[in-house]
C-alpha cells in the first residue's frame, strides 16, 4: 500500500501547488513563474540525485526524453495559462479527462477496444465534466457544454489533459529506464536550461516596465513573494518525486486514480481561498469525476 499513499500526497501536494501558482499568476507572467519555480525545485532533485544509487543513463532513456520535452513544456505553459485566465475549481478538475484521452486514443490508434468498465468509466468522468457547469442547465441541456468551449481556460486545460495522456506513458517509460528518484534532476535540468534563454529575453522586455512600478511604488513584488516562489518549488519537487516512485510501484492507471482526488482537493481550495461560486456543482462534478478515473483503473 505504500503507492497508496505516496500518490495520496501527491494529489495533495498537486492541489496546493495549483492554488499558490493561482496566487502567484494574478500579476506575473506565467512564463517567469514557471522557470523561478523550477529554480527553487532543482536543488532539491540534485541533493536527491546525489544521495541515491545511480542507474545507467542509455540512448532508449534520452529518446524518450527527447519525446518528453516539447509535449511536457507545452503542455506546463498551458496549464499555467489556464490557471491564470479562469476560475480554479472549474478548470483543474479537466485534467481527470487525461485518462479518458489514453483509453481513447489507444482505441483509434491501435484498434484497442474498450471493456465494459472502460465505457462506464468514460461516461462517469464525461458527465462529472459537463456537472462542473450545470449552473447554466436553466440556458438548455446544452448550455454546459457550450459553456465549455467559452471558458478559454477550460478549453487550455482539455489540452494540456490530452498532452499528459502522452507525458504519463513516456515517463514511464523514462523511469523504467533509469530510476524514479534519479531522472527527476536529468530531466527537469534540461527542462531548466531550455526554458533559462527565453526567460532572460521576457525578462529584459519587462525591465522598463519594472521600472516604471519601482518608481510608482507599485513595483511587481516579487521580493516580497519570494517565500511562495520557494514553497511552490519545495512542494512541486516533492510532488515529483512522489509521482515517479508511487508510479514506479504500481500501474499507471491505479496510481492516477488515486492522484486525481486533486480534483477534489483543488476545487475545496478554490472555494475557500478564492471564494469561488458553484462549489455545490464543482465538488458533485469533480467527485463523479474521480469515481469515474477510479472505475478506468480496472480496465485491463
Amino acid at each position: 500500500m505504500t503507492w497508496f499513499f505516496l500518490s495520496l500526497a501527491c494529489a495533495f501536494f498537486s492541489a496546493t501547488i495549483a492554488t499558490l501558482f493561482k496566487l502567484i499568476l494574478k500579476k506575473r507572467n506565467e512564463f517567469l513563474v514557471v522557470w523561478s519555480m523550477f529554480a527553487f525545485a532543482l536543488p532539491v532533485f540534485f541533493v536527491v540525485f546525489l544521495i541515491v544509487p545511480k542507474p545507467h543513463f542509455g540512448l532508449a532513456l534520452w529518446k524518450t526524453v527527447a519525446l518528453m520535452l516539447p509535449v511536457e513544456i507545452t503542455a506546463f505553459l498551458l496549464y499555467m495559462r489556464s490557471l491564470k485566465i479562469s476560475p480554479l475549481s472549474l478548470v483543474f478538475p479537466f485534467l481527470g479527462l487525461t485518462p479518458v484521452f489514453t483509453i481513447l486514443t489507444s482505441f483509434f490508434i491501435l484498434g484497442e477496444t474498450l471493456s465494459l468498465y472502460g465505457i462506464i468509466g468514460v461516461f462517469m468522468v464525461s458527465f462529472g465534466a459537463y456537472t462542473l457547469n450545470m449552473r447554466s442547465i436553466k440556458d438548455g441541456l446544452l448550455a454546459p457544454i457550450k459553456n465549455i468551449y467559452k471558458e478559454k481556460g477550460v478549453f487550455l486545460m482539455i489540452i494540456v489533459a490530452f498532452l499528459y495522456g502522452i507525458t504519463a506513458t513516456l515517463g514511464k517509460r523514462a523511469v523504467i529506464l533509469s530510476s524514479p528518484l534519479s531522472f527527476p534532476a536529468v530531466y527537469f535540468s534540461i527542462f531548466f536550461l531550455i526554458l533559462t534563454p527565453i526567460a532572460i529575453v521576457k525578462l529584459v522586455g519587462k525591465k522598463h516596465e519594472a521600472k516604471q512600478n519601482i518608481e510608482n511604488n507599485t513595483s511587481l513584488r516579487i521580493k516580497n513573494n519570494i517565500l511562495l516562489f520557494f514553497v511552490a518549488g519545495i512542494l512541486f519537487s516533492a510532488t515529483i518525486l512522489l509521482h515517479y516512485k508511487a508510479i514506479s510501484l504500481v500501474k499507471v492507471s491505479y496510481m492516477i486514480s488515486v492522484k486525481r482526488l486533486s480534483l477534489v482537493i483543488s476545487v475545496i481550495y478554490g472555494g475557500i481561498v478564492f471564494k469561488e461560486k458553484a462549489m455545490g456543482y464543482r465538488i458533485l462534478g469533480s467527485s463523479i469525476m474521480v469515481l469515474g478515473i477510479a472505475i478506468l483503473s480496472l480496465t485491463k
